[in-house]
Order: structure tokens, then C-alpha cells, then sequence
């Protein structure tokens, strides 16, 4: 990777950045006819920038490993969003019949330590192929009915909590999703990015990658030390 780069957070003016993880990343078949993620990114990052989309819609945690043994030698910066497909996994536990408070948090508590292992598991596979990784926390969509919307956010706030836990212990900084796909305009069908979202994802990618200023606001959880 030839040419001259600094190599502090945020500095790089060339590179390889690479996407991994699910449809966040990965959205072509949501945004068509309008540019996916990746593409944006291409633009937004110019010629300097090898974008590198590995991310599958659909994955879940446990198809990161297959997705870096794609990777080409070592990336600059990656990106990862996974989870929220491990998550949707557990979108059951909203229908289930009311239970004593006591039962209903351990329950959750059950899914956030599960989710937590897996998730350390990941960022142990992923940040030895990159000089900067980041992970995405998981956005909050606005579901079929204003209730479901209300309640869906709790136990994701869990799993969020989770990943910022386990990135911050990792050294690994966490792009907050939640404040770039804000608005009802940023999704389709429910749960994905739709191109406007995409192009905000893009955009708050690129103010990590560079630091440069962007159209959309972003919550960046910086690494210890």
C-alpha cells in the first residue's frame, strides 16, 4: 500500500478500508437503483481509497471468520457491523406472554451474556487484519407499529451495551448507528438501510476514516488510553 500516510486515528489520505459484516454494509438490493454504502464510499473516499465489500446481507456473527478469510493481506481501516441479525433471533422474546419482572431480565440478561461472548469472539478474529477497526453499534428501526418501535429499543440497548463494552476492552473504536439512521426515510422494510441511509452510513464512515466533516452526525466511542 504504497504512499505517504500518517498513522494516527482518522489521518489516512490513502488505503484500504474494508466492510465487513450484513446489510447495513451491504445494501445494493435496498438502495438500487441509487448507490449501495460501498459505493458511496468509493466516491466520497476518491482514487487514494481501495473500498473492499466483504459484508453479506443476512450475516450473522458466526460468518465473520469466512468473510475475513476473503480478505487480500491486511486492511487499512474496517469496518464492522454485525448483530442485528443475531438480535432479530431474539425478536420472539416480544411475544411472549407477560412474565414477573424477575424472570423477564434474566432472560434478557441470558441474551446479552451470550451475545457478548460471541461478539468478543469476532473482534478477536477481526482486529488482527486491520490497523483500525471499527464497530457499529446496531440502529434502531422503526418497526411495524409505534409499540413495537418503543419496545424492540430495549433489548437492543442491551446488545449495544454489549458492544461498546467489548470494543472499548479490545481497543476498538464504536461508530454509534443510532445517530446517523435517525429517521423513518433512512430504512426500508422495516429493518434496512434504504439509499438515503446508506448514503448517511457512507458518509459517517468517511468522517472516521478521515476526519473530514460530513453531512451526517455521528457518535464515535473512542478507545481507552
Amino acid at each position: 500500500m504504497g504512499g505517504d500516510r500518517s498513522r494516527e486515528r482518522g489521518a489516512l489520505t490513502v488505503g484500504h478500508l474494508v466492510l465487513l459484516g450484513d446489510s447495513i454494509l451491504d445494501n445494493r438490493t435496498y438502495t438500487s437503483p441509487e448507490p449501495e454504502t460501498a459505493e458511496c464510499l468509493r466516491g466520497m473516499l476518491g482514487t487514494g481509497w481501495t473500498v473492499e465489500l466483504l459484508a453479506r446481507d443476512g450475516a450473522v456473527m458466526s460468518e465473520i471468520p469466512y468473510q475475513l478469510a476473503r480478505l487480500r493481506g491486511d486492511a487499512d481501516v474496517s469496518i464492522l457491523s454485525v448483530g442485528g441479525n443475531d438480535a432479530l433471533g431474539h425478536s420472539g422474546i416480544l411475544e411472549e406472554s407477560a412474565a414477573a419482572a424477575r424472570t423477564v431480565l434474566s432472560r434478557l440478561a441470558d441474551i446479552a451474556e451470550d451475545f457478548a461472548a460471541r461478539y468478543r469472539g469476532v473482534l478477536a478474529e477481526a482486529r488482527p487484519r486491520s490497523r483500525r477497526l471499527v464497530a457499529c453499534t446496531i440502529y434502531e428501526p422503526p418497526m411495524f407499529d409505534a409499540t413495537t418501535t418503543r419496545l424492540i429499543r430495549v433489548p437492543l440497548s442491551l446488545l449495544n451495551d454489549q458492544i461498546v463494552r467489548e470494543a472499548t476492552r479490545a481497543g476498538v473504536d464504536v461508530l454509534d448507528l443510532r445517530s446517523v439512521c435517525t429517521s423513518a426515510a433512512h430504512f426500508v422494510r422495516q429493518i434496512e438501510p434504504s439509499a438515503k441511509g446508506a448514503r448517511r452510513i457512507a458518509a459517517a464512515i468517511e468522517t472516521v476514516v478521515r476526519g473530514v466533516p460530513s453531512g451526517a452526525a455521528i457518535a464515535l466511542f473512542g478507545r481507552p488510553g
